[in-house]
């Protein structure tokens, strides 16, 4: 499995110095903005890329005939599946301490109850990174990348419409929408990791199902 997550990783890369380089131009381009705007403008930005770098590795693995080769590997399918979980895990993970990094540095700038808003808040946009991953995987195993895809657009397009709404109504600026929506209290953060955790587990075995029963 180690060699399955290696190979995706290095499909990754392919895609990866292309976003990389749109990060610094985008992180130039927030320089104006407040230090709190910032951060969550380019948290958003680095669990956008943690989203969609793994199902970028769809379209290659279907360019190469990658599941025939799959198939013939002495490795169960639910760890081939687990690879792609993985992968989105390994990318938001790495989202979080850049962003985390990120907030450290600006921390001067503000207060202790502030940084600790800030981390929260970039947090759960990490965590509901891995939940819209996870919606996503499913579809994709079902439909392959092509049809799936379509999904990708219309998923961000219905999020960012909802967030538009709530701004409209509230009257918030994009970080303190962001900061009102991903800093609930300590029972409902609990809360919603357990539910979070329950829909990851049920993806993961609904993608299992699906690859299992799906022809080469």
């Amino acid at each position: 499995m180690k060699g399955i997550l290696r190979k995706d990783l290095l499909l990754a890369w392919k895609n990866m110095k292309y976003l990389l380089f749109a990060f610094v131009i985008f992180a130039v381009a927030v320089l104006s903005q407040s230090s709190e705007t910032r951060v969550m403008m380019m948290g958003m930005y680095l669990c956008l890329i943690g989203v969609l770098t793994p199902l970028y590795t769809f379209s290659y693995d279907k360019a190469a005939g990658w599941d025939v080769f799959a198939r013939a590997l002495p490795v169960e399918r639910w760890k081939i599946v687990l690879v792609k979980y993985l992968l989105g895990l390994v990318f938001l993970c790495a989202g979080l301490l850049i962003g985390g990094v990120m907030i450290a540095v600006s921390a001067g700038t503000g207060s202790a109850s502030d940084t600790g808003r800030m981390l929260g808040a970039l947090a759960g946009m990490m965590l509901g990174g891995l939940l819209l991953l996870s919606v996503q995987l499913p579809v994709f195993y079902r439909f392959g990348p092509e049809k799936a895809r379509l999904l990708v657009v219309v998923t961000i397009f219905l999020v960012t419409a909802f967030c538009g709404a709530l701004m409209s109504v509230r009257e918030l600026e994009s970080s303190e929408l962001l900061l009102w929506l991903l800093s609930p209290s300590p029972a409902a953060a609990a809360a919603l990791a357990v539910i979070a955790a329950a829909l990851i587990l049920g993806s993961f075995f609904l993608s299992v199902r699906i690859y299992e029963r799906r022809g080469v």
